[in-house]
């Protein structure tokens, strides 16, 4: 019956355990800046366009 009464009790304690690793990803992931910016690019597109190709 505890479940019941919390039903989302442990994804709200997995979230609160982990927040201070979300918060260094996010950080992280902002002050990168342009050094991700070329490789996420390049990825998006080589998978983006043969789909785009092959769905016409």
């Amino acid at each position: 019956m505890d479940e019941f009464e919390a039903p989302f009790k442990g994804i709200t304690k997995g979230v609160n355990e982990s927040e201070t690793c979300y918060k260094q990803d996010w950080t992280t992931g902002i002050y990168s800046g342009f050094r991700i910016l070329a490789p996420a690019t390049y990825i998006f597109f080589t998978s983006a366009l043969p789909d785009i190709a092959f769905g016409e």
